[in-house]
């Protein structure tokens, strides 16, 4: 007999598989010991595979202890948050994807322990997407490249659904986002527009709620303010950016929405613990 969760988990697949889906990101990282994340909200699904180490993960305050050749899924709009264990390592390829409905979702760890043959066709299949990914950051037809990535990213979707179970001890289910559709407005336009001078006062100009009652229910969701959250938004790309081109610092504070440099500087420095220049540095050193 069908369960409802099995027939929940159906339902979200061929959405997915149904809807366009937009890759937002795509990468492959080594962490190091203690590395983590912040207790945060995330407003884009995720589909991780741990290549070597381990690291837990922290699912709606349920943590899961996850090792290298599993893959597991991390839907939209769930509180979450990582940690590698001291001592250790973890190296994980990951993609970030937008769906056009992030109002139903399965919490709970969602996983699949992948056989050595499984493991090197998603390494590969990463692999193959992270280039195109990099392609597409610098291709003239880039409607086409994310055509390309939605088949791909579709095709992993369909292999992981067919297969994942349950973390022991997980209690999935199938459920409603809990965030206020304000604030869920408010953090899809952040996300696309964190780099726009005005992105803020469109944010409040949205008149559903009043602007103290708007950061209350932001803040009650995100455990931030709006401003802090776009601050993040705009430090995590200034570091991708200084790790993936060779641009001036004057520049990529321009590009993530800041119009005096040494400002975006004592922002980065205070979020990051060193400077934009002493992060290029390390990365010099390292190559």
């Amino acid at each position: 007999m069908t369960t409802s969760l099995e027939s929940g988990r159906a339902a979200i697949l061929a959405r997915l598989l149904r809807m366009p889906l937009a890759v937002r990101f795509v990468n492959r990282k080594v962490f190091g010991t203690g590395s983590g994340s912040k207790d945060e909200v995330v407003t884009n699904s995720r589909l991780i595979l741990i290549i070597e180490g381990e690291m837990s993960y922290d699912m709606e305050h349920q943590t899961y202890h996850l090792k290298a050749g599993t893959q597991f899924f991390v839907p939209a709009w769930v509180r979450r948050m990582w940690r590698v264990a001291p001592g250790r390592i973890c190296e994980i390829a990951w993609c970030e994807f937008d769906d056009d409905s992030p109002d139903t979702n399965v919490t709970g760890c969602l996983h699949r322990d992948l056989r050595p043959a499984e493991f090197l066709r998603e390494k590969k299949s990463h692999l193959e997407l992270f280039r195109l990914y990099q392609k597409s950051n610098d291709s003239d037809d880039v409607a086409l490249m994310r055509l390309g990535m939605e088949a791909m990213l579709k095709a992993a979707l369909g292999r992981f659904w067919m297969q994942a179970e349950d973390q022991p001890g997980s209690r999935a289910s199938v459920t409603a986002s809990f965030l206020h559709p304000a604030v869920k407005r408010a953090l899809r336009l952040l996300e696309r527009d964190y780099h726009e001078r005005d992105v803020l006062e469109r944010v409040y100009a949205d008149g559903e709620l009043t602007p103290n009652y708007f950061r209350k229910h932001f803040k009650d969701g995100m455990k931030c303010s709006p401003q802090e959250y776009l601050q993040r938004l705009r430090l995590r790309h200034a570091r991708h950016l200084i790790h993936s081109t060779q641009w001036q610092q004057k520049r990529i504070a321009a590009e993530v929405g800041y119009d005096d440099p040494l400002y975006f500087s004592r922002l980065y420095t205070r979020f990051w613990g060193h400077s934009p220049s002493e992060e290029r540095t390390l990365i010099e050193r390292q190559r």
